[in-house]
């Protein structure tokens, strides 16, 4: 049987071989967002070339709540992260005479700041707990 490989699938073939190569396996597992096989990498993480992300194996509900849970508050952490690195630029551009402007950029970076410190440690913990 001939094969012949649809356009937009080139990249993740590609993408599978290089993985392949320097290491990682062919599972028989899926990708549960868009069906492509899952390559297990060397350090026995799951990724799915095509959405180009790591992919989580549970093997019960309450695990899946801990993924969930973990993965859920990373997102909120890098969102965070995001808002720190905007506000830290924008306080670059208030002029040091406005001291009401300054103020207001600098309590809520030391917001933003306390927020991704907590969320960290719950992160942390959660991956204590999981251990």
């Amino acid at each position: 049987m001939l094969m012949i490989p649809v356009r937009g699938d080139d990249t993740v073939v590609k993408r599978m071989a290089q993985l392949m190569r320097a290491g990682a396996r062919l599972t028989s597992y899926s990708c549960p967002a868009c069906g492509t096989p899952l390559l297990q990498l060397k350090t026995g993480e799951y990724y799915c070339a095509r959405c180009n992300k790591q992919v989580v194996i549970v093997r019960s509900e309450e695990e899946e709540a801990q993924v969930t849970m973990k993965f859920g508050l990373a997102e909120v952490r890098e969102a965070v992260f995001r808002k720190i690195i905007m506000l830290g630029r924008s306080l670059e551009k208030i002029p040091p005479q406005e001291v009401e402007s300054l103020q207001e950029v600098t309590r809520n970076l030391l917001l933003l700041l306390e927020a991704f410190d907590k969320l960290n440690k719950i992160i942390r913990e959660t991956e204590k707990e999981r251990r």
